[in-house]
């Protein structure tokens, strides 16, 4: 993005499109208040209002017309989300309405926003931080109450993280300044000057594997339900969802394709997989429903592998945690032991409480990207390739490259390239 079109005046829908009872659009830029007051009925009360101030008028379409009656909202800069003025209408919620108020700014001069811009706006106004932008970022994409709950921890780590690593580095390279400075030797002698870079290496490291854990999540734990037909799999999974989602039959096999669905468990999103049971299949759409079956069960997080009284002696696999059905029909005492059909199924609820916060580590630890973590990587490079035997003016040279990258990430000195890619992450309108 040029740095110049970050003077003009942006527009755009804030609200996710589809129906809803209200819809916004946003405005910023020093010709917000001006851009706005062209399609409204009573422009003079938008020229006098003071920051905060709400109006009730009629936005009008271009031949005149009431569009829809809106309200509103003037922020004076520096006092708004980006320090410039910003206008905020707020419509009835037909995207359709929404959609021609934004193409009607844009008509009078606005220009339709990119991702982010609207924080990238704040951030370069002293408004927000970049961690302040990302724990935003990860608010807005949140899918799951956890996922809300560790939006400002997960940032704050990275940035204190980073920050510590900057910290080292610049620390290193005063070492290795004050060698050149001072020292009578043509190689580095200086006290602590390796294990800051040691110390360093490490937190980079971390930050790094936490990338690649990253990359492993999927934004839920599944739970598999595997076993042979007619143990009780599809009661058990609508038990769980308590609502009727698997047909439930005494014909074995009723169950021909894997049936999956969501639920929520201490705050988590859960992804629960019904699976067709194994046997000798009858048909082609039989079989390759077996086999999808099996295709989800090795990629769950959790797989139960359900008994009845007929199949009690089955043997877990690794990864695998045995649940015994259908114990009130023979009084099975032996391991976790249920009825799907009565409060017993709240024993495997609790079960499956206390194995999913074993989850709740690593991959949503730390907010690290792939683009983040391939810089992290570079850094790590230009650190083990130094030796304190090379020449000082070298070091220096590879330490100042090594604080600007990661300066970079933490808002210091931050490159375009790294700011595009940062707030692009980011919707339309935010």
């Amino acid at each position: 993005m040029p740095l110049n079109s970050l003077t003009h005046t942006i527009c755009a829908l804030s609200t996710p499109p589809g129906k809803s009872a209200l819809a916004m659009v946003r405005m910023t830029g020093a010709d917000a208040i001006s851009i706005a007051a062209k399609i409204i009925r009573e422009p003079e009360e938008l020229f006098v209002a003071q920051g905060g101030a709400t109006i009730y008028t009629d936005v009008l379409g271009k031949s005149g017309e009431a569009l829809d009656d809106v309200i509103v909202t003037v922020f004076r800069a520096p006092k708004s989300f980006t320090g410039e003025d910003v206008v905020e209408i707020t419509t009835h919620g037909s995207e359709l309405i929404a959609t021609e108020v934004a193409n009607l700014l844009a008509s009078h001069g606005a220009r339709l926003a990119e991702p982010g811009e609207f924080s990238r706006r704040a951030w370069m106004n002293g408004k927000m931080s970049l961690e302040e932008v990302e724990q935003i970022a990860l608010r807005v994409d949140a899918s799951s109450e956890q996922a809300l709950h560790n939006a400002a921890n997960v940032v704050r780590r990275k940035f204190e993280r980073l920050r510590s690593a900057y910290d080292t580095v610049i620390e290193a390279l005063a070492l290795v300044n004050a060698e050149i400075d001072f020292g009578e030797s043509d190689h580095i002698d200086a006290t602590g000057f390796t294990a800051k870079l040691d110390e360093t290496k490490q937190i980079l490291q971390d930050l790094v594997e936490a990338a690649e854990n990253k990359a492993l999540d999927k934004g839920y734990i599944s739970v598999a339900l595997v076993g042979p037909p007619n143990v009780g799999k599809s009661s058990i999974f609508n038990a769980l969802l308590r609502y009727e989602r698997s047909i439930v039959s005494h014909i074995p096999g009723t169950t021909r394709d894997y049936v999956e669905a969501y639920m929520a468990l201490h705050g988590r999103r859960i992804k629960v997989i019904d699976t067709a049971g194994i046997r000798s299949a009858s048909d082609e759409i039989e079989s390759r429903g077996i086999a999808l079956g099996s295709e989800a069960q090795q990629d769950a997080d959790i797989v139960l592998r359900i008994t009845d009284p007929a199949t009690r002696n089955v043997a877990a696999q690794p990864n695998e945690t045995l649940v015994h059905n259908k114990c009130d029909v023979d009084n099975f005492t032996n391991g976790s032991c249920i009825s799907a059909l009565d409060d017993s199924i709240e024993a495997l609820v609790t079960f499956l409480e206390s194995t999913i916060d074993a989850f709740d580590t690593g991959s949503s630890s730390l907010a690290i990207s792939g683009s983040e973590a391939e810089r992290l990587r570079n850094v790590l490079a230009k650190l083990w390739s130094i030796s304190p035997e090379e020449e000082p003016t070298l070091i220096a040279e590879q330490l100042r490259s090594a604080s600007e990258q990661i300066g970079e990430l933490v808002g210091l000195n931050a490159g375009e390239e790294s700011l595009s890619y940062i707030f692009s992450k980011m919707c339309i309108g935010k």
